[in-house]
């Protein structure tokens, strides 16, 4: 074997764990983002449990609101 082929193998084989080790740390970081995205849903179903909770809420607000003003109208008009 020729000193530059001998050459060429050992830059072969060092890309070769370059890409090893890049691959490597890519899936990684995949994992990771995989696993934050879980999260993620997890946070979005919370939200939208929240929201709606908050939207019946209001409507009960609103609707004691509404009862409260027409019974003070109520007493008003008789303490006329």
């Amino acid at each position: 074997m020729s000193p530059i082929a001998f050459a060429l193998e050992i830059v072969l084989a060092l890309m070769l764990a370059a890409c090893l080790f890049s691959f490597w740390r890519l899936d990684r970081k995949l994992a990771a983002l995989r696993s934050g995205q879980d999260g993620v849903r997890a946070a979005a179903a919370e939200l939208t449990q929240a929201t709606l909770q908050a939207e019946v809420a209001v409507r009960a607000l609103r609707a004691t609101a509404s009862e409260a003003g027409r019974d003070l109208q109520a007493r008003i008009n008789d303490a006329r």
